[in-house]
């Protein structure tokens, strides 16, 4: 089954998923009222429903996997990335978006897919910009399909945080992971 979980390229995990709500809008959107340059995000996954002994459920053993990465936004990166995830939508029709909301300081959207042979997945997804150096989100995503018939569901908590305006050797639009 192909995800879709776009890569963490631009900002860590929590931006990233608000650009691609926008881009499944494919409205133009300007960078978040937050300061450009490294940030760095905790994300914490939990996944229920997992087939027993599987890659996925013994990862996500002991209450989950938390995954620190470090990523450099710049309003060029934030556009860019925007551009590249509304060209890839317009080419996808699996997918649909409903209830999506926004403002300067929080994005929200349901995301339905229905991918090739039996998978299909929903997420739910909220994310909160509290103040220019910190957000905070949360994503819900069900699975289902022939792998796990019983539906699987996959829980991610993100806390982000500007470190500095310096992104050092972390280059615009990339990412790189701190702590696995």
């Amino acid at each position: 089954m192909k995800l879709r979980f776009v890569s963490l390229a631009l900002f860590p995990l929590l931006l990233t998923f608000a650009a691609a709500a926008a881009a499944a809008q494919d409205t133009a959107v300007m960078p978040p009222p937050v300061k450009m340059g490294l940030w760095q995000s905790e994300t914490t996954t939990t996944v229920s429903g997992a087939p027993p002994n599987s890659p996925m459920a013994m990862a996500m053993t002991n209450g989950g996997r938390t995954t620190v990465t470090q990523g450099c936004l710049t309003p060029e990166s934030w556009a860019k990335d925007m551009e590249g995830m509304n060209q890839k939508r317009r080419g996808s029709g699996d997918c649909t978006t409903s209830n999506f909301q926004q403002d300067s300081h929080h994005v929200s959207f349901d995301e339905e897919c229905a991918g090739g042979q039996g998978y299909s997945s929903s997420v739910h997804f909220e994310m909160l910009v509290d103040d220019e150096e910190n957000a905070h989100g949360h994503a819900e995503v069900k699975m289902s399909g022939p792998a796990f018939p019983q539906g699987m569901t996959m829980n991610m908590t993100v806390k982000t945080k500007f470190v500095s305006s310096d992104c050092g050797s972390i280059k615009p639009g990339e990412s790189h992971t701190v702590r696995p």
